[in-house]
């Protein structure tokens, strides 16, 4: 088994790769092993996904599967180890498995929702009775839940959270579709939420409790697809939890998307950060959660005060992270650059780790602008990372000061690259005085004017003689 630090290495496309290798593994267990190496880039790449009958059946709740733990499971978190005892027992309920086979042989990708074929319409409604036949025998068989238990401690109570999602899943894909269509189709608009929450109340009614209702919004909020509308959910279950009487739904589902978060940031903050591409991943966590977060904030004075205090807690997380273990492993990979001798041309591999390493910093720095300063060693580093660039330029024009036309001109090229890497933390104005600074070292003509400055660059790196 490969380590993680060496699959973070590969890129995007080699990791779709062993995805697929993965996917054709006999073992299951060393299967999982693997996939759980790679799932947080999986999470950002998404790749294609051989369809199998076991795929389908977790759709109507993929959104909710994590990771297992050795801690309490939250509700509305299907740990994926327990994926495989419930559909195990879901087979054994099915009068047919002409189907199941017949899919698992089709060689088919996985169709995103809300769109399945025929066919699996109609084996997921067979997978519904399946897990409502299930369910039942678990509330009339006293012995079940301890044989259930045997099988994954939490398989009792995600049978019940499963049994609940199956039941709901014609609203939820019209809630879905209502969703991912809200901006397009005229008459929608902003009222997409109220229709939304009107099919949940119809989807949970008469259940006796709130928890349906509950999982009914995590599956959406859930959602990589919906991520961009989950602030106007989130908005107008606090309005009404503001209004109503009893436990605040609006309360708990963000309880749990912060706990979820939460849970995100830890196994993002473990990962180790020794490439320009780590540096990205961890970045990209950190924009997502901090997002995710600020859209609850925003509704925090309609609920529960100890949401509020879970969103400070992650948020000042997230602070100490990015001073702390993020800016001392930016700072180590901007040295790496800004150290190399001045005589020698960097490497396009080495502009483009440079590049990527700004790119991590800009964003955070973009996160993080709205909810507090950025921290003091990551503030430095973005200063000085522009100060050493600057001088590195410098040690490289001095370099060719008496050296051929083409060596000036193919310092000045690399100069422009190497300037433009760093605009994301800084401005064109500073970028351009860079480039002047470098090319007046190398004898080009300065000029007030920067078009007319950038232009006489551009001459200068298309001459041809020497």
């Amino acid at each position: 088994m490969p380590e993680r630090q060496e699959l973070d290495q590969l890129s995007e496309e080699k990791i779709k790769m062993v995805y697929a290798l993965a996917d054709k593994m006999p073992d299951g267990q060393l299967r999982g092993q693997l996939k759980d190496q790679i799932r947080h880039r999986l999470k950002k790449i998404r790749p294609l996904r051989r369809l199998t009958a076991s795929r389908l059946f977790c759709l109507p709740f993929e959104s909710l599967l994590s990771n297992d733990a050795l801690r309490v499971r939250t509700f509305g978190s299907i740990p994926r180890n327990c994926v495989g005892p419930l559909w195990s027992l879901v087979k054994e309920e099915l009068p047919d498995h002409g189907a199941i086979d017949r899919i698992d042989a089709s060689n088919q990708m996985l169709m995103p929702q809300p769109c399945p074929m025929m066919e699996h319409r109609q084996l997921l409604a067979s997978f519904a009775d399946a897990v409502s036949r299930i369910r039942s025998n678990l509330s009339s068989d006293r012995g079940m839940p301890a044989r259930l238990a045997a099988m994954h401690r939490d398989l009792p109570d995600v049978m019940e959270e499963v049994h609940a999602i199956y039941q709901m899943r014609d609203e939820i894909l019209t809630a879905k579709r209502q969703i991912m269509a809200s901006e397009q189709l005229i008459g929608i608009g902003d009222d997409y939420a109220r229709s939304v929450m009107a099919l949940a109340r119809q989807a949970s009614a008469g259940r006796g409790d709130q928890r349906w209702y509950k999982l009914f919004f995590l599956v959406l909020l859930m959602d990589e697809d919906l991520a961009d509308h989950s602030g106007a959910l989130i908005e107008a279950l606090a309005e009404k939890s503001a209004r109503g009487a009893g436990a605040s739904i609006a309360s708990e589902v963000c309880e749990l998307m912060v706990a979820r978060e939460g849970e995100a940031l830890k196994a993002g903050f473990a990962a180790a950060l020794t490439t320009p591409a780590d540096l990205n991943a961890a970045a990209d966590q950190v924009r997502a959660s901090a997002e995710s977060l600020g859209v609850m904030r925003l509704a925090s004075p309609h609920l529960n005060r100890q949401i509020g205090e879970s969103i400070d807690q992650m948020e000042g997380r997230i602070h100490e992270f990015l001073g702390g273990q993020f800016a001392k492993a930016a700072s180590a990979s901007v040295a790496s650059f800004t150290g190399g001798p001045g005589e020698s041309l960097p490497t396009m591999d080495e502009i483009k780790a440079l590049g990527q390493t700004i790119l991590a910093v800009a964003k955070v720095q973009a996160a993080i602008h709205h909810i507090y300063d950025p921290p003091a060693d990551l503030k430095e580093l973005a200063k000085t990372a522009i100060e050493s660039v600057g001088a590195r330029l410098d040690r490289i024009a001095a370099a060719r000061v008496a050296g051929t036309m083409r060596q000036k001109q193919d310092a000045l090229a690399v100069a422009v690259q190497v300037a433009r890497s760093i605009e994301p933390i800084s401005n064109e104005e500073t970028v351009l005085e860079m480039l002047e600074d470098c090319a007046v070292q190398l004898g080009f003509a300065e000029s007030s004017d920067p078009a007319q400055f950038f232009l006489k660059i551009i001459h200068a790196m298309n001459t041809t003689h020497e």
